[in-house]
């Protein structure tokens, strides 16, 4: 107990110093003299600060710091080939600790001191006397362990499916995203690591349902209607029955069920012209008198026909010409006879 509120009292004063330092803040210094790598805190040197145990009490959480001296790089980071920056490597579970507490950063007469480095930056070593970024002298490294243990990376899964009614298939895509935690040091919590999130996609195929190849192959209906046909109608009928055929196509998709044709019927008003047409009367036609056969012998023009039967004429021209002729014989006869008793007397 006693040695956490002596390493809280030492990182407060260390806190101090580093505001009240003559070579202000990494921004400023950074700025002005152009540095290559990031700059945390620049703060004067001492010969206390040589040493990795000196760190181990101005560290936030209980720690561990290891020195490395240039130009060498160790297995926890590397430094660059110009002797100008640090960085170090991903942290590692096997290590102690559970996250890179700070790294202080050797050269000319400062020391560039970075709260919780993150691995893959290239830090900046400080500038010399001259004004000019010097090589790194030496670099501490210190291992820190949160006062709670880092919760396990938020994973979440979202799924889309897609149905692909050509070939026939349902596409799903599932994103997962995997977020890991860090350590706020002001709200003293783990927070979630938005930046660092990964995500990736896993696809899945498969062949639609029953259900789902119906909705790719909706079942719809084609009508079509022929023309509309009067009936037939009296006089003195006001209305008209029409019938037409109808033609019922079922499809499911593109296939086609065998067209059902039906009729169907309506009544519709007849026209004023249309319901007198039929009252007008029809003319009665002239009948045609064929005369009597009154037997005997046919009128022929045929000379057997005459041979046969004393000639073309009648019989009753026949008997109507005797008949005169006797008249007339008896009329001479009778006026000669009278003729002859006057002559007489």
């Amino acid at each position: 107990m006693r040695n956490r509120t002596f390493k809280a009292l030492a990182a407060a004063l260390v806190a101090a110093a580093l505001v009240a330092a003559p070579l202000v803040t990494a921004g400023a210094s950074a700025e002005e003299t152009q540095l290559q790598g990031e700059v945390g805190k620049l703060v004067p040197f001492t010969p206390e600060s040589n040493d990795a145990g000196y760190w181990e009490n101005q560290t936030e959480h209980e720690s561990k710091c290891y020195k490395v001296d240039a130009p060498e790089s160790s297995s926890h980071g590397t430094i660059s080939a110009d002797k100008k920056t640090i960085t170090l490597k991903p942290y590692e579970e096997d290590w102690w600790g559970d996250h890179w507490e700070l790294l202080v950063i050797k050269a000319g007469n400062t020391n560039n001191v970075i709260n919780h480095p993150e691995a893959g930056v290239a830090y900046a070593s400080p500038e010399n006397g001259g004004g000019n970024q010097a090589d790194v002298s030496h670099w501490i490294v210190c291992k820190g362990e949160y006062p709670t243990e880092k919760p396990k990376d938020k994973v979440t899964e979202t799924e889309e499916s897609t149905t692909d009614c050509g070939d026939e298939v349902v596409v799903t895509v599932t994103t997962i995203t995997t977020t890991p935690y860090k350590w706020d040091a002001e709200a003293e919590e783990w927070v979630l690591d938005e930046a660092n999130a990964k995500t990736e996609e896993k696809r899945e195929t498969r062949e639609l349902t029953e259900e789902e190849w119906a909705d790719c192959n909706p079942t719809t209906t084609k009508t079509t209607y022929g023309e509309w046909v009067d009936g037939e109608w009296e006089c003195g009928d006001t209305t008209v029955t029409q019938t037409r055929e109808v033609y019922t196509t079922v499809y499911h998709g593109e296939d086609a069920e065998p067209t059902v044709t039906t009729t169907e019927t309506q009544t519709r008003e007849l026209t004023a012209e249309e319901s007198e047409q039929d009252c007008t009367p029809t003319p009665t036609p002239t009948p045609t008198v064929t005369p009597a056969d009154p037997g005997g012998t046919p009128t022929s023009t045929d000379s057997e026909a005459l041979a046969a039967t004393g000639g073309g004429i009648s019989p009753m021209f026949a008997v109507a010409g005797g008949a005169v002729l006797f008249a007339g014989v008896s009329a001479v006869a009778f006026a000669a006879y009278r003729r002859r008793q006057g002559a007489a007397e």
